[in-house]
């Protein structure tokens, strides 16, 4: 089965973070943060395999515009000024199928919300004994975008997705966390079609492990301090636990497979012993059914020399 990862993330002031810091180090490149007076440079950063701006505007956008005016946006001290979807590209897919997929999912997004996607697509970290890591990350204006009578980008109100609860309830939406589950399931039938369409057998579930009932164990979520550490080399418990339960994972698919191929192989064996039982079976009916034949073709040869040989005496005795 392909890897299955989709997960939700806010960006906001309470813990210490921008959207023109995290764009940023994202997409590998340089913004300066107009509200904070900080330049973001991130140009050094390797595996960054693409970048691309969505939405649904009609106009080219510039990414240090577009995050410093995300920030300029808001007000409050502990305001979420950016959204974020990472998810794991299907390994199984070439270089440029996992960019149509990820492309098709920035795109979902944004027709969702009405916002400006930020995509980034990241190869396998050096650091990760994963190779088959491949990555990308969606980070999503919090508020839906549109154009001035100038045809200036501007944020307007808060997406759906940002709406608290209480205020989601008088509208009739679902609480939002149900709304992340909608977005996972939907994550997994856009990235199975493109498996189906790429010609793969391979497919993602969005259910947890547990309710998949596969043995699997689940990884523990790992805080931007502890991705950090990782990136240097360095190792924490929960950097080491999840490692042991990815290898664990593995050597357990490992022999999931193995059993699958030994169920399948056993299957074929039994199909082939089945159809040369009946091949054999046939061969001795057809052996039999000349036989018979052969021995009805002797009797009447025989019938047919007695009576002659009878009609024969009769003349001899006129």
């Amino acid at each position: 089965m392909a890897i299955y990862h989709c997960s939700a993330h806010n960006i906001s002031r309470s813990s210490g973070r921008t959207a023109t810091a995290a764009a940023a180090y994202r997409t590998a490149t340089e913004i300066q943060d107009e509200r904070t007076g900080l330049t973001h440079d991130y140009t050094r950063k390797q595996g960054v395999m693409y970048t691309e701006i969505f939405s649904n505007l009609g106009i080219a956008i510039d990414r240090s515009e577009l995050w410093n005016l995300a920030e300029q946006a808001e007000k409050r001290s502990d305001a979420r000024t950016a959204k974020e979807f990472v998810i794991a590209l299907p390994h199984e897919l070439d270089q440029q199928q996992r960019q149509e997929l990820a492309r098709d999912f920035a795109r979902y997004l944004v027709s969702r919300y009405d916002c400006i996607a930020d995509l980034a697509i990241h190869a396998p970290s050096n650091h990760s004994e994963d190779d088959r890591n491949h990555h990308a990350h969606i980070m999503l204006t919090t508020r839906k975008a549109g154009l001035s009578d100038h045809q200036y980008l501007v944020l307007k109100e808060k997406i759906d997705l940002e709406l608290s609860n209480a205020k989601r309830k008088k509208l009739g939406f679902p609480a939002s966390s149900k709304e992340v589950v909608q977005i996972r399931q939907d994550w997994e039938r856009i990235a199975n079609s493109h498996l189906e369409r790429a010609g793969r057998s391979e497919r993602i579930d969005h259910r947890s492990y547990g309710e998949q009932g596969n043995g699997k164990q689940a990884q523990i979520h790992e805080t931007p301090q502890v991705t950090a550490m990782r990136r240097k080399g360095k190792q924490t418990e929960i950097s080491r636990a999840n490692d042991e339960r990815k290898a664990y994972n593995a050597q357990l698919e490992r022999e999931q497979q193995q059993e699958k191929e030994n169920r399948q192989t056993a299957l074929l064996n039994n199909a082939q012993n089945s159809l040369q039982a009946r091949l054999a079976e046939r061969e001795a009916q057809r052996a039999a059914e000349q036989a018979r034949r052969a021995e009805q073709e002797r009797k009447a040869q025989e019938q047919a020399k007695q009576v002659k040989q009878q009609r024969h005496g009769k003349g001899i005795t006129r």
